[in-house]
């Protein structure tokens, strides 16, 4: 689990940098830099579990919202990207909260 929470933490790194050129850049840049912050701490031998549910369930319900404003074409507008992104850091937050102790921790 080090190695995958390690190339997450770089995935959502890389989602934040990304960020800086947007005009609503901070509110993703918080968003992504969290789900980072969350990866680095599990790749090092904490578990998050609190912070990683609560990211999880604001994701979520921010997805949701976001989604009755699609058009349901994923590659013809921004609000749609959103929401994926929002979605893949939800699955990996509630991946990262669900993990066990650090002595029962797996090198993958």
């Amino acid at each position: 689990m080090r190695v995958i929470s390690w190339a997450m933490a770089a995935v959502f790194i890389g989602f934040t940098v990304v960020q800086f050129n947007d005009a609503d850049g901070l509110i993703w840049i918080a968003a992504y830099g969290a789900c980072a912050l969350l990866s680095v701490l599990r790749a090092t031998g904490r578990v998050p579990r609190i912070g990683a549910t609560a990211c999880a369930l604001v994701y979520t319900i921010w997805a949701v919202v976001l989604f009755g404003q699609t058009s349901g074409r994923w590659w013809d507008g921004e609000i749609e990207r959103e929401v994926g992104g929002l979605a893949i850091s939800a699955i990996w937050c509630l991946v990262l909260a669900t993990q066990k102790k650090r002595s029962e921790m797996s090198r993958f």
